[in-house]
């Protein structure tokens, strides 16, 4: 299911929950209909609101008294994955990579550079799939589906136990089958809509100014929905923000480091 297929049954639900709740009204019966209202709206915020705890809690930042901030990244490894990694060495910092399992098949090579270069490798689920409407079964099938891939090109241990939902959408089914496989969900500080490849210069200002002490920054390295889509601009945009956190004292780690210290 795509972003736009999820927002449409979304609406559809809503206007379901809407006629239910009248209709209740109608009847007299306020309470009920006040229920229905409250859930369905609850519903809609946990699941469209990145950062919302009320579909389970998420790890999505650290502590704002240290110096270090993480950047991560979504929907690789891509054609832009190997420029971004570059910029990462040349500045000598460590990041955290969100990937899809049809990715990992197509670039094995990457995630074994990932990891030998000292990245954080964690679960995106395998197709960029929308969690909203999905169960337990779609959700371990996304899940398991990734881990072999990503066991397969970089051997085990490789991935690490953070799961971040395609656009950070969630449905009641996700936290409690993400935490019975052994993962915490993970969310966001920060983003910056580097995917709407706004030009180098507006990525890099937005990112240094969300590059706050204890901020996990949202990136994309790769198109969760198309996999041949480059995004240079990312990985052109690196090197300056990597100089100015450094200049602000502002060490960039990981995501398990960074909230491994909260």
């Amino acid at each position: 299911m795509r972003k736009s297929q999820a927002v449409a049954r979304a609406v559809a639900t809503g206007v379901a929950a809407t006629a239910a709740a009248t209709a209740l009204a109608g009847r007299g019966r306020t309470g009920s209909a006040a229920a229905v209202a409250v859930g369905a709206a609850g519903l809609a915020v946990g699941a469209f609101t990145s950062g919302s705890p009320l579909l389970g809690p998420l790890v999505r930042r650290g502590r704002a008294d240290r110096p270090m901030a993480s950047l991560t990244f979504d929907d690789g490894p891509g054609p832009a994955t190997p420029a971004v990694l570059d910029a990462l060495a040349a500045a000598g910092v460590r990041a955290t990579f969100f990937v899809l399992g049809r990715q990992a098949e197509r670039y094995p090579e990457l995630i074994a550079r990932m990891r030998a270069e000292g990245h954080q490798v964690a679960n995106h689920g395998y197709d960029h799939g929308i969690l909203v409407f999905r169960g337990p079964r779609y959700l371990a099938a996304q899940l398991r589906r990734t881990e072999r891939a990503v066991e397969d090109a970089a051997g085990p241990g490789t991935l690490t136990r953070l799961f971040r939902a395609p656009h950070g959408f969630r449905g009641p089914a996700t936290w409690p089958t993400a935490r019975a496989l052994g993962y915490r969900m993970a969310g966001w500080t920060r983003g910056v809509w580097d995917s709407a490849d706004p030009g180098v210069e507006v990525i890099v200002e937005r990112t240094v100014r969300a590059l706050v002490p204890g901020a996990v920054v949202l990136l994309h390295n790769a198109d969760g929905w198309d996999p041949s889509r480059e995004r240079a601009q990312t990985a052109a945009a690196l090197p300056a923000i990597c100089d100015s956190a450094a200049s602000r004292g502002v060490r960039l780690v990981t995501m398990d480091e960074l909230v491994s210290t909260a």
